[in-house]
């Protein structure tokens, strides 16, 4: 017998338990992955009519927030990074799509995509193949591996046909949740799971979605309010945000008229009287992968940054990443904590010149700018779960 069989029961089990519950992928997904020794079990839909991501679930060995950022980031390189998805969709394509029958080394030494999303969450290499694919939906699961282990071996393979009899039955069950729908947009799903607070706005400054973890801040801070589905913040910063979402249209129009063209992200730093901060930052999601997963339209996502909120990030792993020393960890974390350079400079006990010398060596080391730049790469550092062995995103 193979040593595969003995999973076969076990996970068509959980496969007939997908449509008990609203998360019912996860169990199977997780369980997959774990028997195949995968980096990411991935099952995706695109409707081909609408040319829109439609569904999205994904387990692996990083936490589903870390996954979730992953994705996001993702979704803001253009399609034509992704050459696995052209060789994918190849009309001659038969059966089960390996890249590493098109994607060479040299390939993906030159890909930013692979450099920075890719390679970082171990995934060198991917095993596709589709459920359905007609000329409205497809559904798809995509297997990642890492370097270290390997692309998938045919005996894997044939393990998955077998159980492909049982996932297409499900999937043509629940057709209607695999196409798009406005009431369940991907791209809002996925920020959902993300602990960081975040709003979506249209450009006009319509609040299109708002996150779990934004209704928290703003019962918490005088600084943001909602009003008639409007974002609020105290002057002046409501007219930096209007000139904001000005200049994301601005830009937004030229760049369908041109075909090219790049947008810094904006920062609004809140400050009142009494001393509070808060981040907003500002990135536009325009790409054409973006405007597929939230919706068909170009969309600013505003994620907010609380000290009262701070992310614990692991200092040893800071140390490892960006060769920082003790002192530049210190005022990185004071930093994050919401401390002033003047009142980190008051708290070590050393002139303000010499914090500011810290911070420019803090700059430089981690390919920052600013202040907001730092903070916004601090956020996005995973933090160490003891008892786990695994980082994961920023929690509460």
């Amino acid at each position: 017998m193979n040593n595969l069989d003995q999973y076969h029961d076990e996970l068509v089990d959980l496969i007939y338990k997908i449509p008990l519950d609203a998360d019912g992928w996860q169990p199977f997904l997780k369980r997959l992955n774990s028997i195949l020794d995968s980096s990411s079990v991935h099952v995706l839909a695109i409707d081909l009519e609408k040319d829109a991501f439609s569904f999205s679930n994904c387990s692996g060995k990083l936490s589903d927030e870390q996954l979730t950022v992953s994705e996001l980031k993702y979704l803001h390189y253009p399609v034509k990074e992704d050459i696995r998805m052209t060789h994918f969709f190849h009309p001659d394509r038969k059966g089960w799509y390996q890249c590493h029958h098109e994607i060479t080394e040299d390939m993906v030494s030159k890909s930013l995509l692979y450099q920075k999303i890719l390679l970082p969450i171990d995934m060198r290499y991917t095993s596709m193949q589709d459920f359905l694919l007609d000329e409205k939906l497809c559904v798809l699961i995509g297997i990642n591996t890492s370097r270290k282990r390997g692309i998938i071996q045919q005996e894997y393979l044939e393990f998955m046909d077998r159980l492909f009899i049982h996932l297409k039955r499900v999937i043509l069950l629940q057709r209607k949740l695999y196409e798009f729908s406005t009431n369940a947009i991907v791209g809002f799903e996925l920020i959902n799971k993300l602990a960081q607070p975040i709003l979506l706005l249209d450009l006009s400054g319509q609040i299109v979605h708002a996150n779990h973890a934004f209704k928290k801040i703003e019962n918490y801070s005088d600084l943001v309010a909602v009003r008639n589905n409007r974002l609020i913040l105290p002057q002046p910063y409501q007219s930096e945000l209007e000139q904001n979402l000005n200049d994301f249209e601005t830009f937004f129009k030229k760049q369908r008229v041109l075909g090219k063209g790049d947008f810094q992200d904006g920062c609004i730093i809140l400050k009142s009287k009494d001393g509070e901060i808060v981040y907003v930052f500002s990135t536009l999601l325009v790409s054409e992968n973006e405007m597929k997963m939230f919706g068909i339209r170009p969309i600013v996502m505003l994620t907010f940054y609380h000290p009262q909120f701070t992310p614990n990030v692991d200092l040893n792993l800071l140390n490892t990443a960006f060769d920082l020393t003790r002192a530049e960890l210190q005022v990185a974390s004071l930093l994050l904590e919401g401390y002033l350079p003047k009142e980190i400079a008051q708290k070590n006990n050393v002139n303000i010149d010499t914090v500011r010398k810290q911070l420019q060596s803090i700059f430089k080391k981690t390919n920052t700018n600013r202040q907001s730049e730092l903070i916004k790469l601090l956020l996005n550092m995973p933090k160490y779960n003891e008892g786990t062995g695994f980082y994961s995103s920023f929690e509460e």
